[in-house]
């Protein structure tokens, strides 16, 4: 039986690495015990000390998707209802982009047994993306890192891809195509039938920090552009520079911090890059107005235009690149009004 505190709830969790142990949360208790530092959650890393409250923060925003499509499906299916305690035990809270996972009182897995069998249920993952099952039993087998997948639009790994549908998402590949030859990192896309395959850009070596994420690591409200300035880190500083000038560029408004993100050695927890850009579901927009949203959920916005023109003299590459697009098969996907705002951008930047 879980461990609880007398009225249903879980009373300890463990924030786990790999096989390491690393932060007990005793909830009843309010207490928070640290193990091992160096492996701390980005959120955590530079807190002193950590408070319960902190910890609880950190396990709450790791399961945080009950409002896309078909995920109360999931939940029932999964036999967990919208009890945030039984999504950490039947999941584990694994998740794709990193090593951590969440234990409980009676969590018997071991990180190996949870890695080989995530994301196994290629039935389930169809479930989350389109509702539908010719075998509900198999919603039931192995782990899911659907709890912690976060965002809007329905999606699910498998494979190496994570998936959405098409009808969502079919601007993904036209932006990839136009990132792609302006030598900007995107995240590899491709169409396939009514889905589309983004190639997953982290595995158990490395792991993706989001800027929502790393804006509490490095205790700011300003955009994380100006902390790796401040810590030296201008390859990551001039990588975001070319994030900023692409996304305006394909008319993104989406680009708040969980849409963002560093990469890191998943041993060191060392910085290696920006991550390629990803999630377009909404690029070409026909409202953008040369701004993004900043924090998802909040009002304040990215300035995309105005940065765009500031940073496009850093990059003397983009904008030699910029004069020989083949936009055949770009011009394919996106629509004739959205087009032509979107050219009208480029020139605008290249004035």
């Amino acid at each position: 039986m879980l461990e609880n505190n007398g009225n249903g709830k879980v009373s300890k969790y463990t924030i786990m690495y790999e096989e390491t142990p690393v932060l007990l949360f005793d909830r009843k208790a309010d207490a928070v015990t640290v193990y091992e530092p160096k492996y701390l959650p980005f959120a955590l890393r530079s807190l002193d000390p950590i408070r319960p409250v902190d910890a609880f923060e950190w396990i709450t925003n790791r399961i945080d998707n009950a409002q896309r499509t078909y995920m109360n499906m999931v939940y029932i299916a999964r036999k967990v209802g919208r009890d945030r305690d039984k999504m950490i035990k039947d999941s584990s809270g694994i998740s794709f982009t990193d090593n951590f996972w969440l234990k409980t009182s009676d969590t018997n897995q071991t990180w190996s047994e949870l890695n080989s069998l995530r994301d196994k249920s290629r039935e389930l993952s169809l479930y989350a993306l389109t509702g539908k099952t010719d075998n509900p039993a198999e919603l039931l087998t192995g782990h899911t890192s659907l709890f912690t997948t976060k965002g809007f639009f329905t999606k699910a790994i498998i494979g190496k891809n994570l998936v959405k549908l098409r009808e969502d998402a079919e601007l993904e590949y036209p932006a990839y195509l136009f990132g792609e030859q302006i030598g900007i990192s995107v995240a590899k896309c491709e169409l396939d039938g009514d889905f589309v395959n983004v190639e997953l850009f982290t595995n158990n070596d490395v792991s993706l920090v989001h800027a929502a994420e790393l804006k509490r690591y490095f205790d700011t409200d300003e955009e994380i552009y100006n902390e790796f300035v401040r810590i030296g880190r201008k390859d990551i500083a001039a990588q975001i520079e070319r994030m900023y000038i692409f996304n305006y560029l394909i008319g993104n408004p989406d680009m708040h911090d969980e849409n963002t993100g560093v990469l890191y050695d998943a041993k060191t927890f060392e910085f290696i890059s920006l991550a390629p850009c990803y999630d377009h579901n909404i690029a070409y927009n026909k409202e953008f107005m040369g701004v993004s949203h900043a924090t998802k959920g909040r009002s304040s916005l990215l300035p995309l235009d105005d940065w765009s023109k500031r940073f496009i003299k850093n990059h003397d590459d983009i904008v030699e690149k910029l004069q020989s697009v083949d936009y055949s098969e770009i011009k394919k996907y996106v629509p004739a009004e959205r087009f032509v705002e979107f050219q009208a951008r480029i020139k605008e930047l290249l004035k």
